[in-house]
């Protein structure tokens, strides 16, 4: 009977024992950190209002996202840097609660370029715990655009003509021309609520279109001058066409028409010119 006892007590003891160790192996793997992180899913935009394509670059470039550089960063530090077109393989990403900021970014800011300019955009995301954020990058050009379109006819009555552009801080107090044989538009660098710039249309009559002073004097150089406000993905045009009407004191003026693609309109203005 005792033997019975003893058998039993030794089998119990070592039951328990290897309960004991089970329960110890079990506590000792890894717990499922899953569950501690959240996600953020990526989608990218672009409203770029440029559309046209000139000799020193196709503006659509800048619309297909697939040209876009992503960023993931957090204080500043970069985790994770993609092609758009790449971004499948990168989101959804998962990550440490916190707070993040994705960047967005295609192309090169120069102070004014016929040939490149930025567009970029940014947002911040917080990440919660088991939670999915949404992070909705929309970029915009850092830079407006500046078009002059000269009439053919102004050939005939002026021997040069240009328009200067000054007032941007993209300048640095200085201004960029517009020549007479230009055609490709300028990208400025802009501050993000506008700038106000002046442009000045400066002429050469030819001799016969001269203006003729009251001394009998003739004055082949003048100018227009205007004022205007340019933001950020918007444009002014100039299109400058010469008026003509045979008179004793030369008769010339500019037909000036001004398109403004941030609040869509066309005015078209008759100035006389400021004879030097």
């Amino acid at each position: 009977m005792k033997m019975k006892k003893t058998t039993l007590g030794m089998m119990m003891a070592a039951t328990l024992l290897a309960s004991s160790c089970l329960s110890e192996e079990q506590n000792l793997e890894p717990k499922n950190e899953g569950s501690q992180k959240g996600k953020i899913v990526l989608d990218l935009n672009t409203d770029a209002s440029f559309s046209e394509q000139t000799r020193a670059l196709n503006e659509a470039d800048y619309q297909n996202t697939a040209n876009y550089t992503v960023q993931l960063l957090q204080n500043d530090q970069v985790l994770t840097e993609c092609m758009y077109s790449e971004v499948a393989n990168e989101f959804p990403k998962e990550l440490e609660p916190g707070e993040y900021v994705v960047k967005a970014f295609y192309g090169v800011e120069r102070p004014y370029s016929r040939d490149e300019f930025r567009v970029e955009g940014s947002r911040s995301v917080v990440v919660s715990k088991g939670g999915t954020s949404n992070a909705v990058v929309s970029c915009l050009p850092t830079c407006g655009k500046l078009t002059v379109v000269f009439d053919a006819a102004m050939a005939t009555y002026y021997d040069a003509y240009s328009v200067a552009y000054k007032g941007a801080s993209a300048f640095g107090g200085g201004a960029i021309t517009w020549a007479k044989a230009d055609t490709d538009p300028f990208y400025v660098r802009l501050s993000a609520d506008g700038e106000t710039l002046t442009y000045t249309i400066n002429v050469t009559a030819k001799e016969d279109y001269a203006h003729v002073d009251a001394d009998g004097n003739k004055q082949t150089s003048g100018s227009v001058e205007g004022q205007f406000t340019l933001t950020r993905n918007g444009g002014h045009r100039l299109i400058v066409k010469p008026i003509y009407t045979p008179t004793t004191d030369g008769g010339l003026k500019l037909e000036i028409t001004i398109d403004d693609s941030v609040n869509p309109r066309e005015e078209t203005i008759v100035v006389p010119v400021d004879w030097l």
